[in-house]
Formats: C-alpha cells, sequence, structure tokens
C-alpha cells in the first residue's frame, strides 16, 4: 500500500506566509494614511510654486519676445496746452497678448510630465523634533493647468503734474495634481506688470476709458478713473 503523503505541514507553511502578508498589507495601509495628508500638503504647496513660477516666466518670456513697450499697449494724446486728452487701449494687442500667455503658462507646466515631491522621513512621524530629518523619500506627481488671463491698470500720484500709469497682468491658473492615491484641485492667483510709464504734464481730472466689443460699436464697457458722482 502506498503511504499518504502528509500535507499538513505545507498548509501550515502557507497559512503562516498568508497571515504575514495580510499582517504586512494592513500596516502599510494603515502607514499610507497616516501620511497621506503630510503628502497631500507637500504636493499642493510643490504645484502651487510651480503655477505661480510658470506664470511670471510666461509673462516674461511673451513681453520679451515681442519686444512690448507701454507705447504697444496705450497711446496717449495731448492737446497744444499740453493737457493730456485721451488714453487709448489697443484691444488687438491685450487679446493677442492674453492670448499667447494663457497658452505658454500651459506649455511651460506640461514640458516635464512628471514632478518630484521629496518628503523627510521624520516628517511623517508628527513631531517637531523629527520634522525635516532623515533621508527623503520621492514621490511623483502629476499637474496639468488651465490659465485666465486678463488685463488691469492703475494710475498713481508721481509728483507735480506727473501721475504714473501702471498695466497688470492678473491671472488666474485652476489646475489638477495627481499623486499616488490622490486626485486634488488647486487654484492659484498672480498679477505681474506688463508695462509702466509716468504721464507727464496737465491731467485732466478724470479718464474715461471706453472699451468696445469688436462685434459691435456699441461701447462694452465704460470705466471712469476719478471722475466725481
Amino acid at each position: 500500500m502506498r503511504k499518504r503523503r502528509n500535507y499538513r505541514p505545507r498548509h501550515k507553511r502557507v497559512l503562516i506566509l498568508t497571515a504575514l502578508l495580510l499582517c504586512v498589507s494592513i500596516l502599510l495601509a494603515v502607514c499610507f494614511c497616516k501620511m497621506q495628508p503630510v503628502i497631500m500638503r507637500y504636493a499642493v504647496s510643490v504645484a502651487e510654486t510651480i503655477m505661480l513660477n510658470s506664470a511670471n516666466d510666461a509673462v516674461i518670456r511673451i513681453l520679451d519676445e515681442n519686444d512690448i513697450s507701454y507705447n504697444d499697449i496705450v497711446r496717449l494724446t495731448s492737446n497744444s496746452d499740453g493737457y493730456v486728452t485721451s488714453l487709448e487701449i489697443d484691444i488687438y494687442q491685450v487679446n493677442n497678448l492674453k492670448s499667447r500667455i494663457s497658452n505658454t503658462v500651459s506649455q511651460i507646466i506640461e514640458e516635464r510630465e512628471f514632478y518630484e515631491v521629496l518628503i523627510p522621513v521624520g516628517t511623517f512621524l508628527g513631531n517637531t523634533y523629527t520634522t525635516g530629518l532623515g533621508p527623503r523619500i520621492k514621490f511623483n506627481m502629476q499637474l496639468t493647468t488651465t490659465a485666465f488671463v486678463n488685463f488691469s491698470h492703475e494710475f498713481k500720484a508721481a509728483g507735480i503734474n506727473q501721475v504714473l500709469h501702471i498695466i497688470m497682468v492678473d491671472m488666474k491658473i485652476n489646475g489638477s495634481l495627481i499623486i499616488v492615491g490622490y486626485n486634488k484641485g488647486i487654484s492659484v492667483e498672480t498679477s505681474a506688470i506688463a508695462a509702466q510709464t509716468v504721464i507727464v504734464g496737465k491731467s485732466p481730472d478724470a479718464f474715461t476709458n471706453v472699451i468696445e466689443e469688436e462685434t459691435d460699436n456699441t461701447a462694452g464697457l465704460i470705466n471712469d478713473y476719478g471722475a466725481i458722482s
């Protein structure tokens, strides 16, 4: 008669190995749940910095490539007595710059497929004495963005019969970052100076800036600066 093989030791080893793997999986899951808030804080901070730097770089790049100055955006006219009589914004130039800056912001961010988030091991312990200490763990992060660009301007007194006129690029960037185990939407806003000049000479007490729609001769927006209501 054939002897029956004893499978019990092998079954026991399989059960022990399964139990160990299960314990390790549970431990890793618990550790990851505690690590995730720290990972997200770092990832959001890194993503916001990337978005802000990209916005500033895009403005510098477009203005330099096109050699944009104040006179390319604004046209001032004066009468024979030295009074500034009108201030005209070049709508075509402004719209062109808005489009190019918006596209460039996205292009700069998309130049890299992944961004690295480096977090010291000691930071995960949640102790002020260990924060920032130890070797860094690397996490890969993906970032996609959409930029909304607009122009604004303001007048500031710069002395007797002198007015500082500042043209600003206002940007709002909406983004989505994807990192291990999480997907989060973020948004940042920033402004940069596109051009400025000091208007010398007698200036009126109020400026009226009329911006017309491209498809209609009717004024779409009228802004009075310094006018008394």
